[in-house]
């Protein structure tokens, strides 16, 4: 009995086919549960990637609407000199706010975007592109939309356009192997650009001293006279206020920036007043020296960013080819469209001009003329050949009063030690704008020569543009209105001053040496929404 009951155990212990199958089970349904999981997560996986993807068209959707916008942009400022093309006529000077960008007629509102293209389908989606206009003629806000299936896309841009020809700054300088390009105790409000080929690292491209400013940002120390022939200045807002602003900034491609005394880029910001006193932007490839440093740099964007243009610019020479004939030079270019003075007694009277002279000497041309009374007419291209251009007082008058739109190149030297300014441009008992239009009209005169322009007077007032290829030489106070293109430049000690009018870069005088704009788009700010 007990053996047979021993038996029984033992063969139910030996028989493991009951729990073969129960583990079995459980092997089969983990197997289940890890592929449910895996195809779960397969599953998941696949919707996710499929949603990254469309959401990913439908951003690529917002981009092209967003370059399509740029594209438009950029060759409304660069085919301004048509005067009429696609479906709408431009205005006068390159604008997004003047109702016509690359030929679609729009509203240019600064309170509401307005609707560019319409819907544009592009393949399964859509976009959508909106402008913003602002208070400057040249940064608008673009926002493109797109739609993909159930998602939606968009992107806000903010763009400036900037002009960089040489005319667009207070001072463009060129190049120089030694001695600093641009030294002295001067207040200089407007943009500064400093190419400084061949100069190192080491080298000084410009030292300033005293009280010198470089790149003031508004008109502050303009004398009031002064100002009232110019057009007002942008505005924009800045730390919560509306300011007026010149847009100024410093680039320096080769070469340092030294500051001592208490010169300086800019200035800190002062609330509660109308003007900017920060640069809008710096960019200085080699640093800051002086005793001061970069510690009196003021600008929007720091003290660390190099030069941005990389080979871009390069300084405008009367020796560079023609742009209409490769075979001859700019300044043989000059000659052959324009009123050419040659003779020995014309030569004379030019280089004597005094506030009393009276001359005329005119062709199809180009004229230069004065009545006797202080007053001088320049209109097209004079081309002096063989002497100076000299302005000098008659006695306590130093003032000469012109009128007209015309370039001057001179082969020898130009010295201009008297006031050379606009008129007083009286409209029903208001002052209007007479530099570098006046009334509507463009008046302004721009010197050429391939050797020097000085100035030597004391208390004078000179509106105007000036381009010397060896250099400008300003010994006392006298205030320059307009821009100054020259390699070298010499301020002289007794706080010269130079003011930039961002206007004439649009109104340059025929013939003008770099007159050819060269635009950029700057996108400010990019964001998604």
């Amino acid at each position: 009995m007990a053996e047979r009951y021993r038996t029984t155990i033992f063969s139910r212990l030996k028989n493991e086919r009951g729990a073969i199958l129960a583990v079995g089970y459980m092997v089969i349904a983990l197997f289940i549960m890890l592929g449910v999981a895996f195809l779960i997560t397969t599953f998941n996986e696949a919707r996710f990637a499929t949603r990254q993807m469309r959401t990913t068209k439908t951003f690529y959707l917002a981009e092209a609407g967003v370059e399509r916008a740029i594209y438009d942009l950029r060759k409304d400022f660069i085919d301004n000199d048509s005067p009429e093309y696609g479906g709408c006529t431009n205005g006068a000077t390159p604008s997004w706010s003047d109702g016509c960008i690359n030929g679609l007629n729009l509203p240019a509102n600064s309170v509401s975007f307005y609707d560019v293209y319409g819907t544009t389908n592009l393949g399964a989606g859509s976009y959508t592109v909106e402008f913003l206009n602002t208070n400057s003629d040249e940064d608008i806000w673009i926002r493109a939309v797109a739609t993909y299936g159930d998602l939606t896309q968009g992107i806000l841009v903010y763009v400036k356009s900037v002009n960089f020809s040489p005319w667009n700054n207070a001072i463009f300088a060129g190049a120089g192997a030694s001695g600093t390009m641009v030294n002295g105790n001067v207040d200089i409000r407007g943009s500064v650009h400093i190419l400084g080929t061949g100069l190192t690292s080491s080298d000084l491209a410009i030292n300033l001293g005293g009280t010198a400013e470089l790149v003031g940002n508004n008109y502050n120390g303009m004398e009031a006279g002064l100002e009232a022939k110019l057009p007002a200045i942008p505005t924009t807002v800045y730390n919560g206020e509306t300011v007026e602003t010149l847009n100024a900034e410093l680039r320096v491609k080769n070469g340092q920036v030294a500051l001592s005394g208490s010169s300086s880029v800019g200035e800190s910001d002062i609330t509660g007043n109308s003007v900017k006193e920060t640069v809008d932007a710096a960019y200085v490839t080699d640093g800051y020296s002086g005793s001061n440093g970069s510690s009196h740099v003021y600008s929007d964007n720091g003290t660390t960013e190099a030069y941005d243009l990389g080979d871009s610019m390069a300084f405008p020479s009367l020796s560079d080819p023609a742009p209409s004939d490769s075979s001859i030079t700019y300044q043989q270019y000059l000659r052959n469209n324009a009123l050419v003075i040659s003779d020995p007694s014309a030569l004379s009277q030019l280089a004597n001009i005094s506030p009393n002279s009276s001359f005329t000497y005119s062709d199809a041309k180009g004229t230069i003329s004065m009545d006797g009374s202080g007053n001088m007419t320049v209109d097209g291209i004079v081309y002096i050949e063989g002497g100076d251009l000299n302005m000098a007082k008659a006695g306590p008058d130093k003032t000469i009063t012109y009128t007209g739109e015309g370039s001057i190149l001179v082969t020898g030297n130009a010295q201009i030690d008297v006031s050379l300014v606009t008129d007083d441009y009286i409209v029903s008992g208001t002052q209007q704008p007479s530099f570098p239009t006046r009334g509507g009209v463009k008046n302004i005169i721009g010197i050429m020569t391939p050797n020097n322009i000085s100035f030597t007077e004391a208390q004078t007032n000179v509106m105007g543009l000036f381009y010397a290829e060896n250099s400008v030489i300003v010994q006392k106070q006298t205030d320059i209105t307009g821009t100054i293109v020259s390699n070298y430049f010499d301020m002289g000690t007794n706080v010269p001053a130079i003011y930039q009018v961002p206007e004439t870069a649009n109104y340059l005088p025929a013939g003008m040496i770099g007159g050819d704009s060269t635009w950029y788009l700057d996108i400010i700010s990019w964001q998604k929404i």
